[in-house]
């Protein structure tokens, strides 16, 4: 007979010494009846059960994933269609640091609208500027075609290929392809679709028809109607072309602002040559500053279109485990295990779990462990905690410090 109980080593270690106090006295102090010595084990085998009851708890507390990555009211990729280029003037890339935003750059792995290349390779200055300086600093990126091209207008296996030659191409410069942008806003088609999905995208991104389209998954509603019709809002100065259908400048984006976070939403901004009045679609600079200040004042997760798709993704497959553990009714370590049943290696955003801490740790500091780890240290005012994990199936260990 195995006589340990696994994972729970203050219990183990009580365990262990009723079992020996129990053998010392059957087997070596006084002699029983084998009746007697049978019923004495049977009562001494429904007390030593009982203790797990007594001294660790299994309950799983209230718990459950935020909508928005830190329990943000609502969700904003501001995107880029240009490229990350060091030295540009104005420097919109340290303004955007300095309001503590990030945006997202587009990746065309071949050639430009206008045919000429557009990044050179891995080794490209462009390139190695996004992921050495930006990428470090939370910026993103995006798969914006191989070619600049109407992908609608060509068969499922010519789309398939295109998709797929960006996919693998930004693989081999260190890129992850994750979110797509169809070039021309052409992905209207059903089978476009197909194709970037089956090329490994995981999500697609259009401009939106109309207005009441800026507002991805609103209310109540945890994913995306459609992955790969994904809308955006196009920001574009009403000089450059009269785009009645664009919002112009902030007078018109701070009411949108304001309706995506009553909506619970996520919405994706799409610049064009901003400050550079003579490139094409091109934005206000001055109107630009107040639509990023007008962000950063308002209770917004603001993050790539990678870092909102993979939240979005685990969060639809994510389970939590809570179990408790300490003796005399009180808790000394809490152990969090969040599965999503994706692969960790792509599926690596850290997802904000909302639990009830035990009234007595409120106020007190604790870390968090995995793996022998210690990764962080929280304190908490209120019962109401709230943790953001990677959902890799491994258990995180919660500890009170003292």
């Amino acid at each position: 007979m195995n006589l340990t109980m696994p994972n729970r080593p203050a219990l183990n270690t009580l365990w262990r010494a009723l079992v020996a106090r129990y053998r010392r006295y059957v087997r070596g102090r006084v002699m029983l009846s084998s009746p007697l010595r049978r019923a004495l084990f049977a009562l001494f085998f429904v007390i030593a059960v009982s203790v797990p009851i007594l001294y660790a708890s299994t309950s799983s507390p209230n718990a459950s994933v935020a909508k928005w990555f830190d329990n943000h009211a609502a969700a904003i990729s501001i995107t880029n269609d240009d490229w990350p280029t060091p030295g540009r003037e104005p420097d919109i890339d340290s303004y955007v640091m300095e309001q503590g935003l990030v945006i997202g750059y587009e990746i065309v792995t071949g050639n430009t609208y206008y045919g000429d290349p557009v990044f050179s390779g891995p080794d490209d200055e462009m390139i190695v500027y996004l992921l050495s300086e930006l990428v470090p600093k939370g910026f993103g990126y995006f798969g914006h075609g191989h070619n600049h091209i109407d992908h609608d207008l060509l068969s499922y296996e010519e789309a398939l290929e295109s998709f797929q030659t960006n996919y693998e191409t930004m693989k081999e410069w260190g890129l992850r392809p994750i979110a797509y942008a169809y070039p021309r806003s052409a992905g209207e088609e059903a089978e476009t679709q197909r194709a970037l999905a089956d090329a490994g995208f995981l999500g697609g991104r259009l401009q939106a028809l109309h207005h009441s389209q800026f507002y991805n998954m609103p209310g109540s509603q945890l994913a995306p109607e459609n992955w790969f019709a994904l809308r955006a809002a196009p920001m574009e100065s009403i000089e450059f072309a009269g785009c009645q259908g664009c919002i112009n400048d902030n007078s018109e984006l701070t009411p949108i602002l304001d309706e995506a976070l009553k909506q619970s939403a996520w919405i994706i901004l799409t610049y064009h040559s901003i400050g550079q009045t003579q490139n094409w679609g091109w934005y206000d600079w001055g109107e630009f500053q107040k639509d990023i200040q007008a962000v950063a004042a308002r209770d917004f997760w603001v993050a790539p279109m990678n870092d909102i798709v993979l939240y979005v993704r685990e969060r639809e497959k994510a389970s939590i485990g809570i179990e408790r553990f300490g003796d005399e009714g009180k808790t000394d370590r809490i152990e969090i295990t969040l599965s999503d049943g994706l692969d960790n290696v792509t599926f690596d955003q850290p997802l904000t779990i909302l639990f009830d801490l035990p009234a007595d740790w409120v106020g007190l500091p604790f870390t968090v462990w995995q793996d022998g780890e210690r990764l962080d240290e929280f304190v908490f005012e209120t019962e109401a905690a709230m943790l953001s994990l990677k959902p890799n199936e491994r258990p995180y260990a919660l500890r009170l410090d003292n």
